[in-house]
C-alpha cells in the first residue's frame, strides 16, 4: 500500500509541475489549467458562500468532499501536490533516532488550529470577505511556483521566504502545514468524521512499542484510539506494526475510533466572532476608490471580483507581458494579493485574453478577442500629465504614445502648434486622449520615454466593469 500511495503522490505532483510549465508557456488553456484549483473543496465552498454561486468546473472539489466520508482524507494523503512536497521535506529533515520520530508524530493539541482557521475563513466568506485563497494549499503552491518562475514578481521574495519557512518547519513536526494550518485539511477532516470504518487497535496483541507512530503522517494516534479527522489513510501504521495489532475495520464497535476534531465550545465561538468581526471591519474597503487598482480585462465589478478571486496567481502566470502583479496596499486589505496591472512593468496585449481563460473561479469572465476589442472592454483611461509631457512643457517633439496606441482609430491623437524656440519656429505635436476610444491597455504609459514617472498614465477611471460605466471615481 505504501508503494502505491507514493506512486500516486509522485504522479499528481508531476502532473501539477507539467501543467504549470505548459500553462506558463501558453501551451495549455481551459479546464486542464485549473483542474488542481478546482479540486479544492475549500475554494468551491468559499466561493459559494461569498458570491452565492461558483464556476461550474469546481464540481470536482465538491465531489472529493462527498467521497471523503467514505474514503477518508485520501486527497491529503494521496493527491495534494503541496502535501507531497511537505512529505518529501519531512523525510529529508526527519531525525535519525526512531524514538525522536515517534515523539514528533504524537498528536498535539495545536492541531485544532486549522479547524479554527477554517471556521473564521468560511464565516468571513459568508459575510463577503473572501480570503480563502490565501490559505488554500493549491493556491499557495501555485502562487509560490509563479514567484519562483518570475524572479521580478512584486513581493515574490516574500512568498518564497514564507514557503521556505514552511518547508523547514517540517523538521520540527512532519507535514507541519497539513497538521496545524491547512483549512482544506480541516474541511476534509470534518467530513471524515462520518466515515463508517477506520484503523482499529487490538489491545491484546498491542505491546505499546509505539512503532505505529514512527511514520504516521497525520499524527492521528493509532497507538491508542485513532482520530479519524486527522488520519490520512496512508496505512503506514498497519504496515509498521510488528505484532499486526492494527487493522482496518468497517463499522467497528463504539469507542474504538475517535471522531472528534478537538474544537472546544469556547474556541468555536471565538473563531466565529473573529471571522465575523474581521469581515465586517474590512469588507467596507472594497467599495472605496483606488485609482491605481486597475484590474485585468474581463474582471467583474469590484465587490463581485473580491467575492470570487482566489488569489491563486494563475492570471499572473500566463500574462505574456508581465503587466499583472499581486496587489499590496493599492487594493486595500480585502484585495491583498489580487491581480492588478502595473504599466511600469508591462501592458495589456491588445489581442490577448489568456488571463480570462485560466481564471478558475470566474472572477475574470471568459472573453474572446473579438469581445475584448469589439465592445471594447475598458480597464481604465489614460491621462496626459502636461507638466511632464515633452511637447507640452519642454518644447520637444515626441509622438511615442500616439504611435504605439493599438486602438483603431487611435485613442491618442495630436494637435499641432507652432512655437518659437531658440529663435526658430518649431511645430509641436501635443498629445490628447479620446476617453471614449481608450481601453486603458497601458502601452502608451509603458513606452513613454519620460524617466521616473511617465507623462501619460492610466487610472481605473472609466473602466467598463464599474456600475453604469461611470467615468468618474467617487
Amino acid at each position: 500500500m505504501r508503494r502505491l500511495r507514493r506512486f500516486y503522490q509522485a504522479f499528481f505532483l508531476a502532473l501539477f509541475i507539467v501543467a504549470f510549465a505548459l500553462t506558463s508557456q501558453g501551451l495549455l488553456k481551459g479546464y486542464p489549467v485549473t483542474v488542481f484549483l478546482d479540486s479544492s473543496a475549500l475554494n468551491a465552498i468559499g466561493t459559494l458562500l461569498s458570491a452565492r454561486n461558483m464556476a461550474y468546473t469546481m464540481w470536482i472539489g465538491l465531489l472529493i468532499l462527498a467521497l471523503t466520508p467514505f474514503l477518508g482524507r485520501f486527497f491529503c494523503g494521496w493527491i495534494c501536490p503541496l502535501g507531497t512536497l511537505f512529505h518529501i521535506a519531512s523525510r529529508l529533515l526527519r531525525p535519525r533516532k526512531v524514538a525522536e520520530r515517534i515523539r514528533q508524530n504524537l498528536r498535539h493539541p495545536a492541531q485544532v488550529c486549522k479547524y479554527l482557521l477554517l471556521i473564521a475563513l468560511l464565516l468571513s466568506a459568508g459575510f463577503g470577505f473572501m480570503q480563502v485563497g490565501l490559505f488554500d494549499p493549491i493556491a499557495l503552491l501555485t502562487r509560490t511556483a509563479t514567484a519562483l518562475a518570475s524572479p521580478g514578481m512584486r513581493a515574490g521574495w516574500l512568498l518564497i521566504a514564507l514557503f521556505t519557512v514552511l518547508l523547514l518547519l517540517n523538521a520540527w513536526r512532519p507535514r507541519f502545514w497539513c497538521r496545524y494550518i491547512c483549512p482544506l485539511g480541516a474541511l476534509l477532516g470534518t467530513a471524515s468524521r462520518l466515515m463508517p470504518g477506520g484503523i482499529v487497535r487490538d489491545k491484546e496483541k498491542c505491546t505499546d512499542c509505539g512503532l505505529c507512530n514512527r511514520d504516521c503522517i497525520g499524527a492521528c494516534s493509532p497507538n491508542s484510539c485513532t482520530r479519524m479527522t486527522e488520519c490520512f489513510v496512508c496505512w503506514n501504521c498497519i504496515e509498521d506494526c510488528p505484532e499486526k495489532a492494527l487493522s482496518w475495520q468497517w463499522m467497528p464497535e463504539t469507542g474504538q475510533l475517535d471522531r472528534e476534531t478537538g474544537v472546544s465550545r469556547r474556541a468555536f465561538f471565538g473563531a466565529t466572532a473573529g471571522g465575523v468581526a474581521t469581515a465586517i471591519a474590512l469588507r467596507t474597503q472594497a467599495i472605496e476608490g483606488y485609482p491605481e487598482r486597475i484590474r485585468p480585462p474581463g474582471a467583474l465589478a469590484e465587490p463581485d471580483f473580491l467575492d470570487r478571486c482566489l488569489k491563486c496567481g494563475e492570471c499572473m502566470k500566463v500574462c505574456p507581458t508581465g503587466v499583472l502583479r499581486p496587489a499590496l496596499a493599492e487594493a486595500g486589505v480585502s484585495g491583498l494579493w489580487t491581480p492588478v496591472m502595473d504599466m511600469e512593468r508591462g501592458y495589456c496585449e491588445y489581442n490577448c485574453v489568456l488571463c480570462a481563460q485560466v481564471c478558475p473561479s470566474g472572477a475574470i469572465e471568459r472573453l474572446t478577442i473579438a469581445e475584448k476589442t469589439g465592445q471594447p472592454v475598458k480597464t481604465g483611461t489614460a491621462f496626459v500629465d502636461r507638466s511632464r509631457c515633452l511637447p507640452w512643457s519642454f518644447g520637444r517633439n515626441c509622438v511615442v504614445c500616439e504611435e504605439v496606441c493599438p486602438v483603431s482609430p487611435k485613442a491618442i491623437y495630436t494637435d499641432t502648434i507652432h512655437m518659437e524656440i531658440d529663435g526658430k519656429v518649431v511645430a509641436l505635436h501635443r498629445p490628447w486622449v479620446d476617453p471614449d476610444r481608450c481601453t486603458g491597455c497601458g502601452l502608451c504609459q509603458h513606452e513613454c520615454p519620460v524617466n521616473d514617472l511617465a507623462a501619460i498614465r492610466v487610472t481605473a477611471a472609466g473602466e467598463s466593469r464599474a456600475p453604469g460605466g461611470s467615468f468618474f471615481l467617487r
